[in-house]
């Protein structure tokens, strides 16, 4: 695919998905703020209900009780029609929901003055009084007024407000619009009051009207059963009974007729279902909710419906808003469908500004292929053309470049390929002389009942400089030799081989001293130029050990008695220096004591800090080390505390350690 192609297809698929991802969230966020709106009104019409519920119920608990404590007796066709507008100014607002009263009389008072007449037993009492309070139908029904009307808007409006904008909104925006709300719903609230009132007072006085004189006695055993399904409890009050009309029950608490689009709905713990109207019962019939109410299964995963109930712990009785949503979301996916067709089509006009700076910058990329496939036909004098400041001119630029490189590249590779053999044979040749250096020291350390000895040596490069022998004469004399030459690599290894060559001769009966003489007159008629060479040499016979060095650390005797360390330092210039009169010094070895003899490897050792070791230091590990039970033991410990001081790193100088313990008696 070509780069033109692919720079079109990026740059579409680069917007689209952006687009999509825009239009989808603001989808989803707005569906979901206008559900939690809904909900959140839904919610808040529940418990309104529950509240006029819950006033209804207290409000004729109330008057049944003031009506109870009437004295009503038994009177006369006469008086009926005082005991019944009594009564029913008892009732107050509470009678437009109740149907009829079944009220027990007080017994008749008796005559002042008279004698009273004494009965084996007290009079019957009076027959109940029952009065019909039916609803009279001429009465004005209610009306909403403009005022009533804007402040159900203001109402509705505050509730979608925090609702959709409850998350963006600060604490204080928040509490200021909950109490504007709070002072609406207090006057629309107020406002509904009074209007219920007047029409309540409308229909108590043509219930008076029509019940005076009217004494009759229903059976009344139904609407007590709604009564108690309905408040939770007979409205058996005293010496008052009420059957309550379940319709105006229902009215009160529902509403009127809304001008809105919710259904509002109760269900009592037998499974009957209100509503406002016998089509909106049939809406959640048809709905699916009734099934699901009397079931007592959930009722929020209804498709676009918004659903909302609470429960009355008195009654069982519960309350709940149904509200659709279905075409306000169908407005949502349309409008965002209708966003998503606008962002296309700025999409398209877009891309058809793409495709002519598509095609000056493939112009440009086809320049660089073609220099490239020259390239690699092996024209490393091909330059492109600089024609401007951009990425493509720059790219140009590095390409010029590369191929330049590539030039001189192609002409430095024979010289590192020879570089490279000159490498590997100075390694092989490096490799022989470590191994010929290696051959020049003993393979074995002497074994003899006198002295225990053991060595170790490490070296700094492939070829160090380090020496050490051993020669052991007839009579069981014990001559050692340890050295360190200047430097490392091939030079020391030479001057090392120098002295093994003159070491090899040595017969043991020439006393130390007059060894270092000789060896430094040889090495300095070989005109070795700088090189030069640091050796002790110690002949141990019995009891007594006699030392001399040229240039060499001092030497150190561990006293198995007193666990004291002696340093032995004899001064003089290495062989192969100016010309210095070497002495022998001779000590007593007891048995048990331990001599080291070291290179300067071991006190110059560097830790990560570049601090070295000291001879202070290198001595009190000698004398830690001494206790150990044989020399190889002591070996042991004087390599751990190098480890723990240099680490595991190669040293940065050689380092060799020769210890001799004595067994003599």
């Amino acid at each position: 695919m070509k780069i033109r192609t692919q720079l079109v297809i990026a740059s579409f698929l680069l917007s689209i998905l952006p687009l999509s991802a825009i239009v989808g969230y603001s989808y989803h966020s707005s569906h979901q703020a206008v559900e939690t709106a809904y909900r959140r009104e839904a919610a808040m019409l529940t418990r309104q209900m529950e509240s006029r519920l819950a006033s209804l119920r207290t409000d004729l608990e109330q008057r049944l009780a003031e009506v109870s404590s009437l004295p009503l007796h038994d009177l006369g066709e006469n008086t009926r029609a005082a005991v019944v507008t009594n009564v029913l100014a008892g009732m107050g607002d509470a009678a437009s929901v109740v149907d009829s009263l079944e009220i027990q009389p007080t017994p008749a008072p008796e005559p002042k003055g008279e004698a009273r007449v004494e009965s084996p037993a007290p009079p019957p009492p009076g027959q109940p009084i029952f009065i019909d309070v039916p609803t009279p139908p001429a009465v004005a029904r209610f009306t909403w007024t403009n005022e009533q009307k804007q402040q159900l808007e203001q109402i509705t409006g505050l509730s979608v407000k925090l609702g959709q904008s409850w998350a963006s909104m600060t604490p204080q925006e928040r509490d200021q619009t909950k109490k504007q709300l709070q002072t609406v719903q207090k006057t629309f609230d107020e406002s509904m009051r009074a209007s219920h009132t007047a029409i309540e007072k409308q229909r108590q006085a043509a219930r008076v009207a029509r019940n005076a004189g009217r004494v009759f006695n229903p059976s009344h055993m139904q609407r007590q059963r709604q009564a108690a399904l309905l408040f939770g409890h007979p409205l058996n009050i005293g010496r008052v009974s009420a059957q309550v009309s379940s319709e105006e029950v229902i009215k009160r608490v529902l509403g009127g007729a809304a001008e809105r689009d919710e259904i509002a709905f109760a269900i009592d713990r037998d499974g009957n279902v209100y509503t406002r109207t016998a089509e909106d019962k049939k809406t959640l019939e048809n709905i699916g909710l009734l099934p699901r109410l009397r079931a007592k299964r959930p009722i929020n995963d209804i498709p676009n419906w918004i659903t909302a109930f609470n429960f009355d712990p008195q009654s069982g009785l519960r309350i709940g808003v149904a509200r659709p949503v279905g075409d306000t979301f169908d407005e949502l996916r349309k409008t965002a469908a209708k966003n998503f067709g606008y962002g296309m089509a700025l999409l398209f006009v877009a891309l058809i500004g793409i495709v002519p700076i598509a095609n000056h910058i493939t112009r440009d990329v086809k320049l660089v292929t073609v220099g490239a496939e020259r390239i690699a036909q092996g024209d490393l004098q091909t330059r492109l053309p600089v024609k401007s400041g951009n990425e493509f001119g720059q790219l140009a630029t590095a390409f010029n470049r590369m191929a330049e490189d590539l030039s001189v590249q192609q002409q430095t590779i024979v010289e590192q390929e020879r570089e490279r053999k000159d490498y590997e044979r100075k390694s092989m040749e490096m490799e022989e002389a470590r191994r010929f250096q290696l051959s020049m020291l003993p393979k074995s350390v002497p074994v003899t009942d006198a002295y225990d000895v053991a060595v170790y040596t490490q070296t700094a490069t492939e070829v160090g400089g380090d020496y050490y022998d051993f020669h052991v004469g007839a009579n069981g004399a014990l001559s050692v030799t340890i050295g360190d030459a200047t430097g490392h690599g091939a030079k020391a290894g030479t001057m090392v081989t120098v002295i093994k060559t003159l070491f090899s001769g040595y017969a043991g009966d020439v006393v130390p001293s007059g060894f270092l003489r000789d060896a430094a007159e040889t090495v300095k008629r070989m005109e070795l130029g700088r090189m030069a060479m640091a050796l002790v040499l110690a002949r141990l016979d019995g009891n007594r050990m006699t030392l001399a060095s040229a240039g060499m650390p001092p030497a150190y005797v561990h006293r198995a008695a007193t666990g004291d360390v002696e340093e032995v330092i004899v001064a003089a210039t290495p062989l192969g220096t100016l010309v210095a009169d070497y002495r022998d010094v001779t000590l007593d070895l007891a048995p048990g004591d331990t001599v080291l003899f070291m290179t300067d490897g071991f006190p110059e050792l560097l830790n990560e800090v570049g601090q070295q070791l000291g001879y202070v230091n290198a001595q009190q590990e000698f004398a830690a080390a001494a206790t150990a039970p044989d020399a190889n033991g002591v070996i042991a410990s004087l390599t751990d505390a190098a480890r723990r001081w240099h680490g595991d790193q190669p040293p940065n100088d050689d380092v060799t350690f020769v210890v001799v313990r004595a067994n003599v008696r």
